[in-house]
């Protein structure tokens, strides 16, 4: 008699413990409608100096570059948007050198865009992949010689007022 009260019992627990709602519908707080949270934007008018724009640029240049060399073969879209902004700073930092300088910057810029265009075609092979990731890193020893932020700042090839 004892055995099937508690069996009664545990089967009343776990009805009203288990019941038709899940689990936590049951038991967690929910959130009343139409209260949002309060986002908060903070803007700042501060125009920082070419340096400084210059050496972010640069560091941004090398962080998506090397990006698109190790998301090769993964996620063709990620790659192709990696190669996109590596060539948006790359434009970034020439924009922000004095003439002679800038023009050398062109061959690694075309180069990028062809990346970029040859990573946006509907089918990359295994092979275009290699070739792509072997004339980045390439490309990236090339400019860390010629463009590395500190050499440029300290050799003044910065243009002095770009907004």
């Amino acid at each position: 008699m004892r055995k099937i009260v508690y069996i009664i019992l545990i089967v009343i627990f776990s009805i009203s413990s288990f019941g038709c709602a899940a689990l936590q519908d049951k038991f967690v707080r929910k959130n009343k409608k139409g209260q949002k949270d309060k986002q908060i934007f903070q803007t700042t008018n501060e125009v920082y100096p070419t340096g400084v724009r210059y050496n972010n640029h640069w560091i941004y240049y090398e962080i998506w570059a090397h990006e698109a060399i190790d998301s090769m073969g993964e996620n063709q879209k990620k790659t192709y948007n990696s190669a996109q902004r590596a060539l948006y700073n790359l434009k970034e930092m020439q924009i922000l050198l004095k003439e002679p300088k800038a023009g050398d910057l062109d061959i690694y810029i075309e180069q990028m865009a062809k990346f970029t265009k040859e990573l946006n075609s509907s089918a990359v092979s295994a092979s275009m992949q290699n070739k792509i990731s072997r004339g980045l890193t390439l490309q990236i020893r090339d400019v860390k010689k010629g463009f590395n932020s500190d050499l440029i700042i300290e050799d003044n090839w910065i243009k002095t007022d770009v907004n």
